[in-house]
């Protein structure tokens, strides 16, 4: 019983493995339980209700149907966040970072949109409005890869868990979360500038153009539409494309980035 009790409350400094880690869900499922994460069910719940409530009335669908489809999405969001907060905190230590964050992004969004196109699949049969089902899951799927990065960021600090020595209240968690949001923003841009300081040109490049691909992919699937246009059909070349604007963007964050690295490494050196 002891060693079930250390595995599920591994030390503060103890890193894992990601072999370690999958051996700890599985061999104790009942993590799921010890670790089910009430703050990611609210969160993801309120979170995730919206986008099906406003599709449904973008359709024109009436109020009564927009309000049942939220509530069908809350009801399952509620009960999945929570074990797949459990999943991911269970990934929090994970060394390298990478290898947990390539799981999480293969495995919980997987998973969850799996079940989700099967709740509200049967939901828009019963409403005759499965059109709107599947809009709302492609952009529930965006959402999903954004929320299980993020989650998996601040979980590393200490943010958003439970049942550990580390967990704090939600109000507590939820007062952190602006920083974390501009840290998280803040992350690529700064690897990225960092890549460029030490001469990785081709990493920094591989990164770029992944994040392009990757803007490209969430606009056209948000929008649902390749491109944007103004003024009823007027467009900006290059501009109009997603993936443009979020390279465009990024080039910005990294110049930012560089300039406030050099700041603070000439007052290092003053002082």
């Amino acid at each position: 019983m002891t060693d079930i009790v250390t595995d599920l409350n591994p030390q503060d400094d103890k890193r894992l493995s990601i072999g370690e880690a999958w051996s700890l869900v599985f061999r104790h499922p009942a993590l799921f339980v010890k670790h089910w994460n009430y703050k990611g069910a609210i969160l993801s719940g309120v979170m995730r209700a919206p986008i099906f409530l406003i599709t449904y009335l973008v359709a024109r669908e009436s109020l009564t149907i927009a309000l049942a489809a939220a509530a069908v999405q809350f009801a399952f969001r509620f009960v999945f966040a929570g074990l797949s907060g459990a999943l991911i905190q269970a990934f929090r230590k994970v060394e390298p970072a990478w290898k947990a964050l390539l799981s999480v992004m293969l495995v919980v969004p997987l998973i969850s949109h799996l079940l989700e196109f099967g709740f509200q699949f049967a939901f828009g049969y019963l409403t005759s409005t499965a059109d709107h089902t599947d809009q709302a899951i492609v952009r529930s799927i965006c959402v999903s890869i954004f929320s299980a990065l993020f989650a998996l960021f601040i979980m590393r600090r200490n943010v958003l868990i439970v049942g550990e020595a580390e967990s704090r209240s939600l109000a507590s968690d939820v007062m952190s979360i602006p920083r974390l949001v501009f840290e998280f923003c803040a992350f690529l841009p700064n690897e990225i500038s960092s890549m460029l300081r030490r001469g990785a040109t081709v990493s920094a490049i591989a990164a770029l153009v992944g994040f392009t691909l990757f803007s490209q992919v969430v606009g056209w699937a948000v929008a649902n539409r390749v491109f944007w246009t103004y003024g009823g059909g007027k467009e900006i070349w290059g501009l109009k494309y997603w993936g443009i604007d979020g390279l465009a963007l990024m080039i910005l964050a990294i110049i930012a980035s560089s300039i406030v690295y050099e700041a603070k490494h000439r007052r290092g050196k003053r002082s």
